[in-house]
């Protein structure tokens, strides 16, 4: 069974919100081959906030992670992100085997103009962060996946985090979009990996919003679960987490909400 984790009540945020996605409806296709994938979705995610999309496969949850990436544009509605360059973390490491895990993690850093000495100090800082010390110079090939995963979030940290110019030392926290990131792991690493995340979402204050069909997974992570319905994909329901949620509890009353979605999507 997946370890309880200790989760502390944060005090409200204040400041602009992080991620924004008003009356978002996405069709792909047109007349009677038009598939309707989202339909008026509202979400708002505040600075530093922790929050998963939950719902059945094929609900809508990558396709609105996709929106708020800039990765496509919504047929009617807006997305707004508080960043200007979100950073995006799949299920694969997605890692070019020809650089190091140091490079690898430098590279946005690079592309987002970041000096050469500074961005290597990044990499080593952020490697150090996901428990990689030591592993800069390790091609892909000769990392456990895992391992590549860490580093994959680390890359994802730095794209997410960057530096307030080429020759500054300021990180500014920023939104970390991940789309079932643990789905292809073995549970040992996968419980491993949900908390390792966890422990640098408290260290770094980036904005997370994390894609999942796990309901375990999301009340493990989440401040705040949102729950998608079937095909098209609308908000149904969310649930706040906090030090007295009963965690089984929820997961059973989640559950629940989930399965009638699905058994509604089928009637």
């Amino acid at each position: 069974m997946t370890a309880t984790l200790d989760r502390r009540d944060r005090a409200p945020r204040t400041g602009p919100p992080a991620v924004e996605v008003a009356g978002v409806s996405k069709v792909f296709g047109s007349g009677t081959d038009a598939v309707v994938a989202l339909d008026g979705v509202d979400l708002t995610v505040a600075p530093g906030e922790f929050v998963c999309l939950l719902g059945a496969s094929g609900c809508g949850k990558s396709t609105l992670l996709n929106l708020v990436a800039g990765l496509d544009q919504p047929t009617s509605g807006t997305v707004a992100a508080g960043t200007a360059r979100p950073a995006v973390m799949f299920q694969e490491a997605a890692l070019l085997p020809w650089l190091t895990a140091g490079r690898n993690v430098e590279l946005p850093l690079r592309l987002a103009g970041v000096g050469r000495q500074r961005r290597k100090e990044r990499a080593q800082e952020l490697l150090g962060l996901v428990r990689l010390e030591g592993q800069a110079d390790k091609r892909p090939h000769e990392l456990s996946g895992g391992m590549r995963q860490r580093v994959a979030l680390a890359r994802a940290l730095a794209a997410a985090t960057g530096t307030a110019g080429s020759g500054a030392t300021e990180v500014q926290p920023g939104v970390l979009l991940m789309d079932e990131p643990f789905g292809a792991l073995d549970a040992i690493t996968r419980d491993f990996l949900q908390a390792e995340l966890l422990r640098v979402w408290e260290a770094t204050g980036t904005t997370i919003l994390f894609v999942t069909h796990d309901v375990r997974e999301s009340v493990r992570l989440a401040e705040r679960v949102v729950l998608l319905s079937s095909r098209p994909g609308r908000v149904v329901r969310e649930w706040g987490t906090g030090e007295d949620t009963d965690a089984e509890e929820l997961h059973d009353h989640i559950t629940s909400e989930l399965r009638e979605v699905i058994s509604a999507h089928g009637r």
